[in-house]
C-alpha cells in the first residue's frame, strides 16, 4: 500500500469533507443542555409580531419571560413574495441581526455576483456542498441565498422540452435541497432562500400566486416558509400601504391561519419597523371571501333565444312585417333555408314565381275556349 503511495496520491477528491460527510456526535444530555443555555437559536427579524409567530417554543429563559422568536437556526427557511414587498429589505435585517449578536453571516446573490461563471447554477451547487473556510466560515449563523429561483429556471426552464428536462429539473433541487439541510444541520446555521413567485391559471377560478419553485422535493426539505405581500390597512382613520409577513410553515408543519397572524411593516431606513393597524378594520386582502359562481337567474340575464319575448314588446305577429330576406351572399350557407322558405310563400300567395305565369297561360286557354 505504502508503495502504491508513492507512484499514485492519495484518492480522496471523491470524499467530502471531514467537517461535512456527518453530524457531530453528542450525548442526549448535551443537547438538551445546549438547548437551556443557548438564548441565540433564532435569529431576530425585527419585527416583534413575526418573531413571535415564528417562535413555536413556549419554554422560557433564566429571567422567566419567553424566549424570543425569529428564523431558527438549524433548518432551511424560504422567503418568497412578489416584487417590492421587501424580500431583500428582511434579508439585509436578518443579517444586521446576527451581526449585532457578534455572529457571522454570509451572503449570496448570483445574480449579483461578478464573473459568468458565479452566475450558474453549478456553481453555486459547488459552493453549497463543499463549502470552504474562506466562503464560509465557522462561526457562520446565518446564510441568505437570493435569487436561487432565477438559476434555477435558467438552467432548468420549464418549458415542455420532453420528459428528460423535467426530471432533471426534479434531480437538480433534490440535490440542492439536501446540500442546503446538510449545511444547516452540520454548521448549525440558518438558511434563508429568498425566492420570487409565479402565477398559477386555474380553470373556473382566479389565478393565483405561488413560490417560482414548487416542486414536492423543495417542498418537503424548506422547513419554515414565510409569503410577504403588499395590501392597504387603516390608521387613524385613513389607509396605508403596507407590507405584511405571514407564515405559512413553520417547523414543516403548515399554519392554518397564516392571514390573520400577519404581521405588518414598513421599509425604512433604518430597517424593518413594525406597524400597528386598527384590527376592527381590517385590510381589504384578509377580509375577502372567495368569489362565488352566481346563478343565470340571480344574475337578471335571459338565456338566448328564449320563450318569453312578450318582456320586450315582441309579438309572433310582428313577423310579418319583418322584410324580406335579402338575397344569398356567396359562401353564406345560412340563408338557404331563408331564401328558400320565402320562395315558397310567394309561390302559394301566387304573387310572382313560373308558376304563376303558367297559372295565367292556363287561364288565358279557358277564356278562349269559352
Amino acid at each position: 500500500m505504502e508503495n502504491n503511495h508513492a507512484f499514485h496520491e492519495e484518492d480522496i477528491s471523491s470524499f467530502d469533507l471531514p467537517s461535512t460527510h456527518r453530524l457531530p456526535t453528542v450525548s442526549a444530555a448535551q443537547v438538551l443542555e445546549d438547548l437551556d443555555d443557548d438564548l441565540s437559536r433564532h435569529i431576530s427579524t425585527g419585527i416583534k409580531r413575526l418573531d413571535e409567530a415564528l417562535n413555536s417554543d413556549d419554554s422560557v429563559d433564566t429571567s422567566g419571560s419567553k424566549r424570543s422568536g425569529g428564523i431558527l437556526r438549524g433548518q432551511v427557511t424560504e422567503v418568497w413574495g412578489p416584487p417590492g414587498t421587501g424580500k431583500t429589505a428582511l434579508g439585509i435585517q436578518l443579517v444586521a441581526s446576527a451581526l449585532r449578536e457578534g455572529q457571522g453571516a454570509v451572503w449570496i446573490a448570483p445574480i449579483r455576483s461578478a464573473g459568468k461563471d458565479s452566475q450558474r447554477l453549478p456553481h453555486l451547487v459547488a459552493l453549497l456542498c463543499r463549502p470552504a473556510a474562506a466562503t464560509i466560515p465557522t462561526s457562520t449563523a446565518l446564510v441568505v441565498i437570493d435569487s436561487l429561483s432565477a438559476l434555477v429556471n435558467h438552467a432548468f426552464p420549464k418549458a415542455p422540452d420532453g420528459p428528460s428536462l423535467s426530471a432533471k429539473r426534479l434531480q437538480a433541487l433534490q440535490y440542492i435541497v439536501g446540500a442546503l439541510q446538510k449545511l444547516a444541520a452540520t454548521r448549525n446555521c440558518a438558511v434563508v432562500v429568498l425566492s420570487q413567485c409565479a402565477t398559477k391559471m386555474q380553470s373556473e377560478r382566479s389565478p393565483t400566486l405561488i413560490p417560482s419553485i414548487n416542486a414536492g422535493v423543495w417542498e418537503q426539505g424548506v422547513s419554515t416558509r414565510v409569503v410577504l405581500f403588499k395590501d392597504w390597512v387603516w390608521k387613524d382613520s385613513s389607509p396605508s400601504s403596507v407590507s405584511f409577513a405571514g407564515v405559512q410553515k413553520l417547523d414543516g408543519k403548515a399554519e392554518p391561519d397564516t392571514m390573520q397572524s400577519a404581521a405588518a411593516f414598513r421599509v425604512e431606513a433604518a430597517g424593518l419597523i413594525g406597524v400597528h393597524y386598527d384590527t376592527s378594520q381590517p385590510s381589504i386582502l384578509l377580509s375577502r371571501s372567495p368569489r362565488t359562481k352566481r346563478k343565470l337567474a340571480e344574475a337578471g340575464l335571459e338565456v338566448p333565444d328564449s320563450e318569453d319575448d312578450e318582456e320586450y314588446g315582441w309579438e309572433r305577429e310582428d313577423d310579418a312585417a319583418l322584410p324580406g330576406m335579402p338575397p344569398q351572399w356567396q359562401g353564406s350557407e345560412d340563408l338557404l333555408l331563408g331564401t328558400q322558405a320565402e320562395s315558397d310563400d310567394e309561390d302559394g300567395d301566387g304573387s310572382g314565381g313560373d308558376d304563376g305565369d303558367k297559372d295565367d297561360e292556363a287561364e288565358d286557354v279557358e277564356d278562349q275556349n269559352g
